[in-house]
């Protein structure tokens, strides 16, 4: 059989029409497996721990430390989601909060009158202990993290502070005894750390910057202290 030459031609062009759709299409088909598994991943891949700021009423300390969590959290974001806790309504501090996109806002409303129980206590310590409370519960049950990493909102973090926090992770999971983990150290200055891969384990709760699981907090919340004492 014989085509006429204005047919073959029309024959090749439809074939290279057919072969560039299905070569798009291929590629359309791998873009979208290539997004629906890393959405896939992103959605089974569960945090290292979320990471809390503790605020109240100090807008300019905050940013300061947002700004430093920021700095290297940016690229580890799907693994430390970042919030900030507000005791009280201070509006330079939700506002503060607020104009940053990479993290979650809490507010801790609290308008139950103080009851001190020893004379000289201090009403802010009571407001304090209420506060953690509230923000723990929150994000362990709520929220469902299974560790908590808490700031204050007068800290700056270190380059390695959240290797350092998935390097000990595992350990506060597998050792009971291990309350917290934390990256704070009073002596830790340059003048005075002779190893810098060293780990200390103290009997003595350093706070500042530390890690908490949800079994920890699962025993704690319950008898939680109305106060610093």
């Amino acid at each position: 059989m014989v085509f006429p030459t204005g047919t073959v031609l029309a024959i090749q062009e439809q074939k290279k029409r057919q072969d560039l759709e299905c070569g798009q299409l291929r590629t359309l088909v791998r873009e979208l497996e290539r997004k629906g598994l890393q959405r896939l991943i992103d959605k089974v891949q569960e945090p290292v721990a979320a990471v809390v700021i503790m605020a109240c009423n100090r807008a300019d300390y905050l940013e300061r430390t947002i700004k430093s969590v920021l700095k290297y959290q940016s690229a580890v974001a799907s693994k430390y989601p970042l919030f900030v806790s507000q005791d009280g309504a201070d509006p330079s501090v939700r506002s503060k909060a607020l104009s940053y996109d990479q993290l979650t806002y809490m507010q801790h409303l609290d308008n139950e009158p103080v009851k001190t129980e020893r004379p000289g206590e201090l009403i802010a310590y009571y407001k304090i202990a209420r506060h953690y409370k509230w923000a723990l519960d929150k994000l362990f049950y709520k929220n469902n993290f299974s560790r908590v990493i808490i700031l204050e909102d007068d800290m700056e973090i270190a380059p390695d502070f959240f290797d350092y926090f998935e390097a000990t992770a595992a350990l506060l999971d597998s050792d009971k005894s291990i309350l917290a983990v934390s990256s704070w150290n009073d002596n830790g200055q340059k003048q005075f750390v002779h190893d810098p891969y060293t780990l200390y384990r103290s009997d003595f709760f350093p706070g500042l910057g530390w890690m908490l699981s949800k079994s920890i907090w699962d025993e704690l919340s319950p008898k939680w202290p109305k106060a610093y004492p």
